[in-house]
């Protein structure tokens, strides 16, 4: 596979730096003249140019959705750039530049195709649909509101005279800016891990929206003059082109379908919804405080906003409630898994050794007797030749169940592997007893598929009386064994006690 040259993204990237530059020192240093104003153009033209270069770039190597999002950037660029060279154009040919213009159909272009990209762009965070309304909602209330009290009230009104396109096209401008806002911090409040070209292109749109709503603005109260917005419109088209130098080495999104490749929210996701909230509410406290109250129609929005938060914080404490539900009963089944057979259910070893260490201890210290069962079933291995594996674990299973039923609530059985299974009986009682209707239980036939089998086993019983110096579990166990081994030597279906002197610890 022939590897693609990386000098075009680079190149342009370039092109965006010195553009930004360039604006920059003509803002600080130049007086608003006519050469300046063609500077500010080049510059401009310079930068979107780049960044659709570059976010054709990033497209060539991205998968899927991916490289729809940035082929949709890079067009959205490029018709920006369109509109910028029309509008050049007719300001150099007439004297005053017509609006509506074909013009107005580029700069518009870019935040229709920049809002498809933003949605096709795949997100992979896990969210549930009320909450994804609730941050759309919430955000869209909070930017509209801002928007509404520092720029879109304003050109409102002093275009109150001019015709229904030409108000419905002002009001465009700064209204495709709050959309482009909203899917810029929906997509990244759904987006997990870092992805650095997705953070610097909604960056980018988050910059060129900034720098229309300024030039709205501006352009409504005579004071257009260039120099800082038109600083804003190049820094977004930098970010861009950063963007899509980066997405050519970014890692690949994880499925979303799968937790563990998704991770955990970013600080970043966590925190930015609640952004734009705070930054409404700001702007209505300063509003307030300057003897600017809000409408009816303004304080509406805002209890929307605070609506809006309650009911997603309920929604987080919620989720975290089930969530910590679901810990802890992973962690119940975790630690049942652990210390219990999968296949039977019973204890497994490391229980029953942990069970026996805690008899044996409060026999050293309260002299209180204790016995281990240790019972082998009898010619299993013909049951799995004969009638397979799977009937062999079923009864395997009956077995374990019939044993239980003959045990006292504070005895303890157990499977040590294959169809060996031991129990430990506390507290006295007798021992030889037990292990006879253990042995009287197994004698009833076991149906399976309209035949009955009958099940023996071989026992041996380990006793520990109150007086008996104290041994170790494997010891016990040790006796139990051999008596077991003792019964299958007698003829098997047997029970056999052990009498073996048992040493003491030292």
């Amino acid at each position: 596979m022939t590897q693609r040259s990386t000098a075009p993204p680079r190149a342009a990237v370039a092109v965006a730096c010195g553009a930004l530059l360039g604006c920059l020192l003509a803002a600080l240093l130049l007086p608003a003249t006519p050469a300046s104003h063609v500077s500010d153009v080049a510059q401009l033209l310079a930068a979107a140019a780049a960044a659709a270069t570059t976010a054709r770039y990033a497209g060539h190597t991205a998968p899927g959705r991916v490289r729809g999002a940035w082929a949709l950037v890079s067009l959205a660029c490029a018709a920006w750039a369109a509109g910028e060279v029309w509008w050049t154009w007719a300001a150099a040919t007439a004297d005053v530049v017509p609006f509506p213009s074909p013009a107005d159909v580029g700069f518009l272009g870019f935040a229709v195709l920049a809002a498809a990209g933003l949605l096709l762009h795949p997100a992979t965070g896990e969210s549930s649909q009320w909450q994804r309304f609730l941050d759309g909602l919430m955000t869209a209330g909070a930017v509209g509101l801002v928007s509404w009290l520092t720029t879109l009230q304003a050109v409102s009104r002093a275009n109150g005279g001019a015709g229904h396109l030409e108000s419905l096209l002002l009001l465009a401008y700064p209204a495709s800016d709050v959309l482009l806002v909203v899917l810029t911090v929906l997509l990244l409040t759904r987006t997990r891990g870092h992805r650095t070209a997705l953070h610097l292109m909604s960056l980018g749109v988050l910059c060129l929206g900034l720098a229309d709503s300024a030039f709205a603005y501006l352009q409504t109260a005579g004071d257009y003059d260039g120099g800082l917005v038109d600083l804003g419109w190049v820094g977004g088209f930098l970010l861009i082109a950063l963007a899509g130098r980066s997405g050519r080495s970014a890692e690949p999104l994880p499925d979303p379908r799968e937790a563990s490749a998704v991770g955990a929210p970013s600080r970043l996701a966590q925190v930015l919804p609640y952004v734009p909230v705070v930054v409404a509410l700001s702007v209505v406290v300063g509003f307030t405080m300057l003897g600017r109250p809000l409408t009816r129609g303004e304080m509406l929005v805002a209890c929307l906003v605070v609506g809006c938060l309650l009911a997603r914080q309920f929604l987080t404490v919620r989720d975290n409630v089930r969530l910590a539900g679901d810990l802890a009963a992973r962690e119940r089944q975790l630690r049942h898994q652990a210390f219990h057979d999968p296949l039977t259910g019973l204890a497994n070893r490391s229980l029953f050794q942990d069970r026996l260490g805690h008899a044996l201890a409060l026999h050293a210290r309260d002299a209180r007797s204790l016995a281990v069962v240790f019972l082998d079933l009898d010619d299993f291995k013909a049951v799995n030749d004969s009638l397979g594996h799977l009937a062999g674990d079923e009864l395997l299973v009956r077995v374990a169940e019939r044993l239980t039923g003959t045990l006292r609530t504070g005895d303890t059985i157990a499977r040590l592997g294959g169809d060996e299974f031991a129990v430990l009986l506390e507290d006295g009682g007798d021992p030889l007893g037990s292990a006879q209707r253990m042995a009287d239980a197994l004698r009833q036939p076991f149906a399976f598929g309209g035949q009955e089998l009958t099940v023996r086993a071989s026992i041996g019983v380990a006793a520990l009386a109150a007086e008996d110096p104290t041994v170790t579990a494997d010891q016990l166990l040790c006796r139990s064994d051999a008596a077991m081994y003792a019964a299958k030597r007698a003829g098997k279906g047997r029970i056999v006690g052990s009498r073996e002197p048992v040493p003491a610890v030292s």
